[in-house]
């Protein structure tokens, strides 16, 4: 998962409304979300590790995942897979706090965790191994492949159009999230390839071709590019970008729900599948 995009406590009956792409290599291989016939949560499945980039479960569990982007630096050597943590703590009971605090950082490469859980305190944590656990504040909040918050223009373009997003719903005669009113406005807002223009990119070691192709909500960079180029060593010959767009939504009783939307280089792929989760 290489963007977050977080509301939390800005809407009067979802305390948490989470929007989320998916990057990736295209030849990678990935089931669409769905429930688990193995495990208590519904969540699409990394087919190549075994874990998930997003999901959610029973009792308003909540769990994502990114990674930081650090070309060059070395795997542990007994190194664990990222995808594994929102799925150890979507079918575990520990709080978010108590769960980050006995992460195994060292076994990971570099990422960034959410965890929440309806009706803990806190509910809400962003857990990681290049920085402290800790709770976040009320408020919008992104996540990409850096530090939280940080002022990625991905970032802070998907902060803004969120809380666009959020103002509008306050405005609806209904309370109820539908297709018109939520979904179908939050997957445009995730489906923005505008990309970064130059002088607003952020330097992670990456050159500025990639950087600047990378630097869109949603990413397509197909063969030819001119971001084509080698990201740690691993040619992205075959096609990288955003694989799936995913929505969740809390309500005050802890229901919860995931809407998701899948694409094949690019191109929507199958019916906007949702799922609900109560609490």
């Amino acid at each position: 998962m290489c963007l977050l995009l977080i509301a939390f406590g800005q809407h009067r009956d979802y305390p948490l409304l989470l929007l989320a792409n998916r990057d990736e290599f295209y030849q990678r291989p990935a089931a669409a979300a769905a429930p688990w016939q193995d495990q208590s949560l519904i969540a699409g499945r990394d087919l190549e590790a075994g874990g998930t980039w997003m999901g959610i479960a029973p009792a308003g569990r909540v769990a994502a995942v990114t990674n930081i982007r650090e070309p060059g630096v070395a795997p542990p050597a007994d190194v664990l897979s990222r995808g594994d943590i929102p799925v150890q703590f979507l079918t575990g009971t520990l709080p978010p706090q108590d769960f980050a605090t006995q992460l195994p950082g060292h076994r990971y490469r570099g990422f960034n965790a959410l965890l929440y859980a309806h009706g803990e305190r806190p509910q809400l944590i962003c857990a990681g191994n290049r920085h402290e656990p800790f709770e976040l504040s009320p408020g919008y909040h992104g996540i990409s492949n850096g530090a939280p918050d940080s002022p990625w223009p991905k970032v802070e373009s998907g902060c803004k159009s969120l809380e666009q997003l959020v103002t509008r719903l306050h405005g609806n005669a209904t309370r109820n999230l539908d297709n018109d009113n939520f979904v179908m406005p939050a997957l445009a807002l995730l489906a923005n390839d505008t990309r970064a223009p130059i002088e607003r990119l952020p330097d992670t070691g990456v050159g500025t071709a990639l950087e600047r192709a990378l630097s869109s909500i949603f990413v397509r960079i197909e063969d030819g590019d001119s971001g084509n180029q080698e990201q740690r060593g691993q040619s992205l010959t075959g096609g990288y970008g955003t694989r799936a767009s995913t929505l969740v939504a809390v309500d005050r009783r802890g229901r919860t729900q995931l809407w998701e939307q899948s694409y094949v280089h690019g191109h929507a792929s199958g019916p906007i599948r949702h799922y609900t989760s109560e609490y």
